[in-house]
Protein backbone atom coordinates (compact mmCIF):
# COMPACT_ATOMS: atom_id res chain seq x y z
CA UNK A 1 0.00 0.00 0.00
CA UNK A 2 2.93 2.47 1.01
CA UNK A 3 4.80 2.05 -2.07
CA UNK A 4 1.93 1.73 -4.26
CA UNK A 5 1.73 5.42 -2.98
CA UNK A 6 4.96 5.94 -3.86
CA UNK A 7 4.84 4.43 -7.50
CA UNK A 8 1.86 6.54 -8.35
CA UNK A 9 2.27 10.67 -9.45
CA UNK A 10 -0.84 11.50 -7.08
CA UNK A 11 0.03 14.75 -5.04
CA UNK A 12 1.09 12.97 -1.76
CA UNK A 13 3.89 11.19 -3.94
CA UNK A 14 4.91 15.19 -5.30
CA UNK A 15 4.89 16.30 -1.39
CA UNK A 16 6.52 13.21 0.28
CA UNK A 17 10.34 14.01 -0.77
CA UNK A 18 9.88 17.30 1.38
CA UNK A 19 7.50 16.58 4.11
CA UNK A 20 8.95 13.60 5.38
CA UNK A 21 12.51 14.80 5.04
CA UNK A 22 10.89 18.09 6.78
CA UNK A 23 9.48 15.65 9.85
CA UNK A 24 12.92 13.70 10.37
CA UNK A 25 14.84 17.51 10.31
CA UNK A 26 12.40 18.49 12.40
CA UNK A 27 12.10 15.80 15.35
CA UNK A 28 16.05 15.05 14.87
CA UNK A 29 17.10 18.95 15.32
CA UNK A 30 14.85 18.47 18.34
CA UNK A 31 16.10 15.02 19.99
CA UNK A 32 20.27 15.42 19.22
CA UNK A 33 21.99 15.78 22.47
CA UNK A 34 24.83 17.90 20.89
CA UNK A 35 26.13 19.01 17.36
CA UNK A 36 28.00 17.01 14.96
CA UNK A 37 31.79 17.22 14.57
CA UNK A 38 32.67 19.56 12.42
CA UNK A 39 33.84 18.30 9.05
CA UNK A 40 37.49 19.78 7.96
CA UNK A 41 36.87 21.36 5.10
CA UNK A 42 39.14 24.79 4.85
CA UNK A 43 37.15 26.45 1.58
CA UNK A 44 33.64 25.30 2.57
CA UNK A 45 34.32 26.60 6.13
CA UNK A 46 35.61 30.02 4.92
CA UNK A 47 32.66 30.44 2.24
CA UNK A 48 29.96 29.27 5.18
CA UNK A 49 30.88 30.26 7.87
CA UNK A 50 28.89 32.84 8.87
CA UNK A 51 26.31 30.02 7.81
CA UNK A 52 27.53 27.37 10.54
CA UNK A 53 27.58 30.25 13.56
CA UNK A 54 23.71 30.04 12.95
CA UNK A 55 22.73 26.72 13.77
CA UNK A 56 18.92 26.89 12.62
CA UNK A 57 19.50 29.41 9.81
CA UNK A 58 22.03 26.36 9.43
CA UNK A 59 19.24 23.71 9.33
CA UNK A 60 17.32 25.52 7.26
CA UNK A 61 19.73 25.99 4.59
CA UNK A 62 20.88 22.09 4.80
CA UNK A 63 17.15 21.18 4.21
CA UNK A 64 16.41 23.61 1.61
CA UNK A 65 19.53 22.01 -0.09
CA UNK A 66 18.67 18.30 0.43
CA UNK A 67 15.36 19.05 -1.32
CA UNK A 68 16.37 20.96 -4.08
CA UNK A 69 18.69 18.33 -4.72
CA UNK A 70 15.89 15.34 -3.99
CA UNK A 71 13.57 17.69 -7.16
CA UNK A 72 16.60 17.97 -9.53
CA UNK A 73 17.62 13.95 -8.98
CA UNK A 74 14.30 13.34 -9.66
CA UNK A 75 13.89 15.61 -12.41
CA UNK A 76 17.00 14.12 -14.20
CA UNK A 77 15.92 10.61 -14.24
CA UNK A 78 12.27 11.21 -14.97
CA UNK A 79 13.65 13.32 -17.89
CA UNK A 80 15.97 10.55 -18.97
CA UNK A 81 13.31 7.94 -18.40
CA UNK A 82 15.77 5.72 -16.62
CA UNK A 83 13.69 3.84 -14.66
CA UNK A 84 10.19 1.47 -15.34
CA UNK A 85 7.66 4.50 -15.14
CA UNK A 86 8.05 8.02 -13.90
CA UNK A 87 7.89 8.70 -10.69
CA UNK A 88 9.21 10.72 -7.48
CA UNK A 89 10.45 8.11 -5.87
CA UNK A 90 13.97 8.73 -6.58
CA UNK A 91 13.61 11.92 -5.31
CA UNK A 92 11.81 10.07 -1.80
CA UNK A 93 14.56 8.09 -1.28
CA UNK A 94 17.70 10.16 -1.64
CA UNK A 95 15.73 12.37 0.62
CA UNK A 96 15.24 9.41 3.08
CA UNK A 97 18.88 8.26 2.79
CA UNK A 98 20.17 11.66 2.96
CA UNK A 99 18.40 12.07 6.40
CA UNK A 100 18.70 8.41 8.56
CA UNK A 101 21.33 9.76 11.15
CA UNK A 102 21.25 12.95 13.40
CA UNK A 103 25.04 13.47 11.71
CA UNK A 104 23.09 14.04 8.46
CA UNK A 105 20.40 16.51 9.90
CA UNK A 106 23.01 19.49 9.18
CA UNK A 107 24.72 21.55 6.52
CA UNK A 108 28.24 19.74 5.82
CA UNK A 109 30.41 19.47 2.94
CA UNK A 110 29.24 16.41 1.40
CA UNK A 111 26.03 17.61 1.10
CA UNK A 112 26.84 20.67 -0.89
CA UNK A 113 28.69 18.44 -3.15
CA UNK A 114 25.97 16.49 -4.33
CA UNK A 115 24.52 18.97 -6.17
CA UNK A 116 27.35 19.87 -8.39
CA UNK A 117 28.48 16.22 -8.47
CA UNK A 118 24.13 15.90 -10.26
CA UNK A 119 24.88 18.45 -12.35
CA UNK A 120 28.11 16.33 -13.68
CA UNK A 121 26.19 13.70 -14.55
CA UNK A 122 23.68 15.39 -16.07
CA UNK A 123 26.28 16.58 -18.68
CA UNK A 124 27.97 13.47 -19.36
CA UNK A 125 24.73 12.48 -20.30
CA UNK A 126 23.89 14.84 -22.46
CA UNK A 127 26.99 14.38 -24.21
CA UNK A 128 26.04 10.85 -25.68
CA UNK A 129 24.42 12.10 -28.66
CA UNK A 130 27.26 15.13 -29.43
CA UNK A 131 29.80 14.56 -32.16
CA UNK A 132 31.95 16.52 -29.96
CA UNK A 133 31.35 16.86 -26.46
CA UNK A 134 33.89 19.43 -25.80
CA UNK A 135 31.92 21.72 -23.99
CA UNK A 136 30.03 18.98 -21.78
CA UNK A 137 33.07 17.54 -20.62
CA UNK A 138 34.72 21.03 -19.59
CA UNK A 139 31.43 21.48 -17.92
CA UNK A 140 31.28 18.12 -16.21
CA UNK A 141 34.97 18.96 -14.62
CA UNK A 142 34.55 22.13 -13.78
CA UNK A 143 31.41 21.15 -11.82
CA UNK A 144 33.63 18.19 -9.98
CA UNK A 145 36.32 20.60 -9.51
CA UNK A 146 33.52 22.84 -7.22
CA UNK A 147 32.35 19.81 -5.59
CA UNK A 148 36.06 18.52 -4.88
CA UNK A 149 36.90 22.54 -3.25
CA UNK A 150 33.66 22.30 -0.78
CA UNK A 151 34.99 18.53 -0.04
CA UNK A 152 37.87 17.70 -1.21
CA UNK A 153 37.47 13.36 -0.82
CA UNK A 154 34.82 13.90 -4.24
CA UNK A 155 37.98 14.52 -6.13
CA UNK A 156 38.20 10.91 -6.79
CA UNK A 157 35.16 11.82 -8.71
CA UNK A 158 37.76 13.24 -11.96
CA UNK A 159 38.51 9.53 -12.20
CA UNK A 160 34.45 8.56 -12.35
CA UNK A 161 34.66 11.65 -15.00
CA UNK A 162 37.02 9.49 -17.23
CA UNK A 163 35.62 6.68 -17.09
CA UNK A 164 32.09 7.43 -17.85
CA UNK A 165 33.17 9.52 -21.14
CA UNK A 166 35.06 6.55 -22.11
CA UNK A 167 31.53 4.31 -21.75
CA UNK A 168 29.12 7.07 -22.87
CA UNK A 169 30.99 7.79 -26.34
CA UNK A 170 34.10 7.19 -28.24
CA UNK A 171 36.45 9.64 -26.55
CA UNK A 172 39.25 11.51 -28.28
CA UNK A 173 42.32 12.83 -26.48
CA UNK A 174 40.97 16.48 -26.16
CA UNK A 175 38.05 15.24 -24.21
CA UNK A 176 40.06 14.20 -21.09
CA UNK A 177 42.56 17.25 -21.74
CA UNK A 178 39.55 19.47 -20.90
CA UNK A 179 37.93 17.95 -18.32
CA UNK A 180 41.08 18.19 -16.41
CA UNK A 181 41.37 21.86 -17.29
CA UNK A 182 37.69 22.38 -15.99
CA UNK A 183 38.02 20.85 -12.93
CA UNK A 184 41.60 22.84 -11.79
CA UNK A 185 40.02 26.12 -12.54
CA UNK A 186 38.43 26.20 -9.35
CA UNK A 187 41.09 25.28 -7.46
CA UNK A 188 43.15 27.98 -8.83
CA UNK A 189 40.38 31.15 -8.48
CA UNK A 190 40.00 29.48 -4.91
CA UNK A 191 44.10 29.67 -4.18
CA UNK A 192 43.94 33.32 -5.53
CA UNK A 193 40.83 34.37 -3.36
CA UNK A 194 42.60 32.73 -0.19
CA UNK A 195 45.44 34.13 -0.70
CA UNK A 196 44.48 38.01 -1.33
CA UNK A 197 40.95 38.07 0.66
CA UNK A 198 40.87 34.79 3.49
CA UNK A 199 44.10 34.74 4.63
CA UNK A 200 47.78 36.03 3.47
CA UNK A 201 50.06 33.17 2.16
CA UNK A 202 50.15 30.34 0.18
CA UNK A 203 46.96 28.42 -0.06
CA UNK A 204 49.61 25.34 -0.47
CA UNK A 205 50.66 25.86 3.42
CA UNK A 206 50.70 22.66 5.37
CA UNK A 207 47.81 23.68 7.91
CA UNK A 208 45.48 24.47 5.18
CA UNK A 209 46.35 20.98 3.81
CA UNK A 210 46.42 19.33 6.71
CA UNK A 211 42.09 20.67 7.82
CA UNK A 212 41.64 18.86 4.50
CA UNK A 213 43.37 15.30 4.04
CA UNK A 214 45.41 15.27 7.23
CA UNK A 215 43.12 15.15 10.26
CA UNK A 216 41.91 11.52 10.42
CA UNK A 217 39.27 10.19 13.46
CA UNK A 218 38.57 7.23 14.19
CA UNK A 219 35.28 5.92 13.29
CA UNK A 220 32.72 6.21 15.97
CA UNK A 221 32.03 3.72 18.51
CA UNK A 222 28.98 1.01 16.55
CA UNK A 223 26.13 0.96 18.13
CA UNK A 224 22.90 -2.13 18.25
CA UNK A 225 20.99 1.09 15.67
CA UNK A 226 24.28 1.28 13.72
CA UNK A 227 23.70 -2.46 13.32
CA UNK A 228 20.57 -2.48 12.80
CA UNK A 229 20.17 0.71 10.06
CA UNK A 230 23.12 -0.89 8.33
CA UNK A 231 21.70 -4.70 8.24
CA UNK A 232 18.27 -3.26 6.67
CA UNK A 233 20.18 -0.86 4.34
CA UNK A 234 22.07 -4.07 3.00
CA UNK A 235 19.58 -6.15 2.74
CA UNK A 236 17.56 -3.62 0.54
CA UNK A 237 20.58 -2.99 -1.77
CA UNK A 238 21.47 -6.32 -2.20
CA UNK A 239 17.86 -7.69 -3.22
CA UNK A 240 17.93 -3.90 -5.12
CA UNK A 241 21.18 -5.12 -7.08
CA UNK A 242 19.93 -8.68 -8.14
CA UNK A 243 16.97 -6.80 -9.86
CA UNK A 244 19.09 -4.30 -10.94
CA UNK A 245 20.66 -7.07 -12.83
CA UNK A 246 18.28 -8.38 -14.09
CA UNK A 247 16.51 -5.44 -15.62
CA UNK A 248 19.54 -4.27 -16.99
CA UNK A 249 19.67 -5.79 -20.88
CA UNK A 250 16.14 -4.65 -21.13
CA UNK A 251 17.11 -1.06 -21.82
CA UNK A 252 18.34 0.35 -25.06
CA UNK A 253 21.99 1.63 -25.38
CA UNK A 254 22.31 4.95 -23.76
CA UNK A 255 20.10 3.78 -20.64
CA UNK A 256 22.29 0.84 -20.50
CA UNK A 257 25.37 2.86 -20.29
CA UNK A 258 23.82 5.11 -17.80
CA UNK A 259 22.63 2.35 -15.52
CA UNK A 260 26.28 1.09 -16.03
CA UNK A 261 27.94 4.70 -14.36
CA UNK A 262 25.71 4.26 -11.77
CA UNK A 263 27.31 1.38 -10.30
CA UNK A 264 30.60 3.41 -11.17
CA UNK A 265 29.11 6.13 -9.16
CA UNK A 266 28.67 3.94 -6.13
CA UNK A 267 32.61 2.54 -6.31
CA UNK A 268 33.93 5.70 -5.90
CA UNK A 269 30.90 7.30 -3.50
CA UNK A 270 32.26 4.49 -1.42
CA UNK A 271 36.07 5.43 -2.36
CA UNK A 272 35.50 8.85 -1.22
CA UNK A 273 34.13 7.82 2.58
CA UNK A 274 37.35 6.03 2.82
CA UNK A 275 39.03 9.28 2.10
CA UNK A 276 36.96 11.40 4.54
CA UNK A 277 38.53 12.71 7.38
CA UNK A 278 35.88 12.58 9.38
CA UNK A 279 33.97 8.89 9.58
CA UNK A 280 30.81 9.18 10.15
CA UNK A 281 26.92 8.68 8.07
CA UNK A 282 28.38 11.97 6.60
CA UNK A 283 31.41 10.67 4.94
CA UNK A 284 29.35 8.20 2.40
CA UNK A 285 26.42 10.64 2.13
CA UNK A 286 27.36 10.73 -1.72
CA UNK A 287 26.16 7.08 -1.60
CA UNK A 288 22.55 8.21 -1.74
CA UNK A 289 22.52 9.55 -5.25
CA UNK A 290 23.16 6.01 -6.72
CA UNK A 291 21.39 3.69 -4.13
CA UNK A 292 18.36 5.95 -4.32
CA UNK A 293 18.26 4.79 -8.29
CA UNK A 294 18.65 1.32 -7.75
CA UNK A 295 16.42 1.10 -5.02
CA UNK A 296 13.47 2.89 -6.32
CA UNK A 297 13.91 0.62 -9.40
CA UNK A 298 13.63 -2.41 -7.23
CA UNK A 299 10.16 -1.14 -5.38
CA UNK A 300 8.86 0.12 -8.97
CA UNK A 301 9.69 -3.24 -10.57
CA UNK A 302 8.86 -5.36 -7.73
CA UNK A 303 5.85 -7.79 -8.14
CA UNK A 304 5.75 -8.98 -4.34
CA UNK A 305 2.98 -7.66 -2.44
CA UNK A 306 4.22 -7.54 0.65
CA UNK A 307 8.38 -7.80 0.36
CA UNK A 308 8.54 -4.48 -1.01
CA UNK A 309 6.00 -2.41 2.18
CA UNK A 310 8.15 -4.68 4.47
CA UNK A 311 11.31 -3.44 3.30
CA UNK A 312 9.93 0.29 3.38
CA UNK A 313 8.88 -0.09 6.78
CA UNK A 314 12.05 -1.48 8.30
CA UNK A 315 13.92 1.66 6.60
CA UNK A 316 11.03 3.78 8.22
CA UNK A 317 11.77 1.93 11.86
CA UNK A 318 15.55 2.27 11.58
CA UNK A 319 15.62 6.05 10.29
CA UNK A 320 12.99 6.73 13.80
CA UNK A 321 15.74 4.40 16.03
CA UNK A 322 18.85 6.19 15.01
CA UNK A 323 17.29 9.62 15.46
CA UNK A 324 16.10 8.79 18.57
CA UNK A 325 18.82 7.56 20.08
CA UNK A 326 21.30 10.10 18.34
Amino acid sequence: MIVRTLKSNSLISLALPALLPAFIWVAAALLRHAAPAPIPAPIFNALFGWLLAMPYVQLFAGFLLLCTEAFLWGRFINNLTLLHQSSNMPAFFYALLMSYRTTQVDFYPALAASLFLMLALGRVAESYTREKALSEAFDAGFLIGIAALLYLPASVFLIFLLIAFLIMRSIVWREPVVSLIGFLLPFMFAFTLYALFIKSGSFFKTEVLQQAIGKFQIAPRVTWQHIFVLSVLLLTGLISLVNYAGAYSNNVVKKQKIWGLMLWFAFFAVLAGILSPQKDSRSFSLLAIPCSFIFSNYFLRSKSKWLPDLLFLLILVATGLNLYYG
